[in-house]
């Protein structure tokens, strides 16, 4: 089990290499990650995605392609109306529209149940493409390498944001990323796992700096950069956005209920740790509020781990094995730590909760 700690007390420093790298790279080239053959085009990476979730939705036991599509069109207008981000494609209102007039001209107009049934299949083709084109991301060397500089800076910042208030003082750090977080926990199996097979890393999640810390983590222990779903709220922030959407953080709508959406989404895990990238999930789904360990877990992400494996082992499969890591998150506070405790106690106390407004 790995353990991921933010720690304030003034160890002796260790010696650490350049850039904050406590072990060499397990693989050496970052031409050779697997997220980046797995990634270089994006394009590439979409077409078996596509396949992948129409083949799921085929053997859906839920209802029929035209039943999913109308049940998909529902939740989606609803949601359009009702729940609107701006990180939204700017298209949204218009293609929803455009498909409901289709559904609703073609079942006017054509009662053959073969023809709607086609008909049907092919629009739930283009809904199954447009998300999976939202969901996915690219892997950009480039952009990994800048990460990697100016983050350990900022953190760091952050971290030190006692030590003084002057100019001066926010470019001088006494400590950097690497003396304020420890890494504890097997890591000598981890980087062998990750040269032996594909590792699914399950953290625990209670804050939105999770994700880059995590990233940041994997990067000082040697390991290449994993593929991970980040909620879609976190590219509402266009910084945010330009680096996790260029560095392998595919997006998760979880306002999207459907059952298209999910399928497209379960089909972009199932795909990329099948091909061999290291993933990343939290298994919890979402931030713990109380700041206790989750113990409802999401399993619908974690079951793509156990499809893959399952395909590995079958006649034609590579047989490589997939390799569950848990990671424990622990952190003195958090930046969101009165959202979190406000959201806690609205939720345990419900209509008894409420905010006294004491100037």
């Amino acid at each position: 089990m790995a353990q991921t700690e933010p720690d304030s007390s003034k160890s002796q420093k260790p010696a650490y290499r350049k850039e904050g790298i406590l072990l060499p790279p397990v693989i050496p080239k970052i031409k050779d990650w697997p997220i980046a053959r797995l990634l270089k085009q994006k394009e590439d990476f979409v077409k078996p995605v596509v396949e992948e979730a129409l083949m799921q939705l085929s053997d859906n036991e839920k209802g029929s392609a035209l039943e999913l599509l109308e049940q998909t069109m529902f939740l989606e207008r609803t949601r359009i109306y009702e729940e609107p981000w701006k990180v939204d494609p700017k298209d949204d209102r218009k293609f929803w529209a455009r498909i409901k007039k289709r559904l609703v001209t073609f079942e006017q107009e054509e009662h053959d149940p073969e023809v709607q049934d086609a008909a049907a299949k092919e629009m739930m083709k283009e809904v199954v493409e447009r998300y999976a084109t939202e969901i996915s991301s690219v892997f950009r060397p480039g952009t990994y390498h800048f990460a990697k500089r100016i983050l350990p800076f900022l953190f760091s910042t952050l971290l030190n944001a006692s030590a003084g208030k002057t100019v001066r003082s926010f470019f001088q750090h006494r400590l950097g990323l690497q003396d304020k977080v420890r890494l504890r926990g097997e890591i000598d199996a981890i980087r062998s796992l990750a040269t032996k097979g594909t590792v699914v890393l399950v953290p625990t999640h209670f804050s939105n700096v999770d994700s880059i810390l995590i990233g940041w983590s994997l990067h000082a222990l040697g390991l290449p950069a994993f593929i991970y779903g980040a909620g879609l709220n976190l590219f509402n922030n266009p910084v945010l956005s330009y680096f996790m959407s260029r560095i392998g953080a595919y997006k998760v709508d979880r306002r999207k209920r459907n059952p298209i959406y999910r399928a497209t989404l379960g089909a972009y895990s199932t795909q990329g740790i099948s091909q061999g990238a290291h993933s990343l999930f939290f298994p919890g789904g979402t931030r713990s509020r109380n700041g206790a360990i989750e113990e409802k877990l999401k399993l619908g992400l974690l079951g793509t781990a156990m499809e893959s494996q399952r395909r590995a082992f079958l006649p034609g499969g590579d047989g490589k094995k997939i390799f569950i890591v848990p990671m424990v998150m622990s952190y003195h506070f958090v930046l969101e730590a009165k959202s979190l405790v406000n959201q806690h106690l609205k939720r345990t106390g419900q209509e008894q909760y409420y905010v006294l407004n004491d100037e």
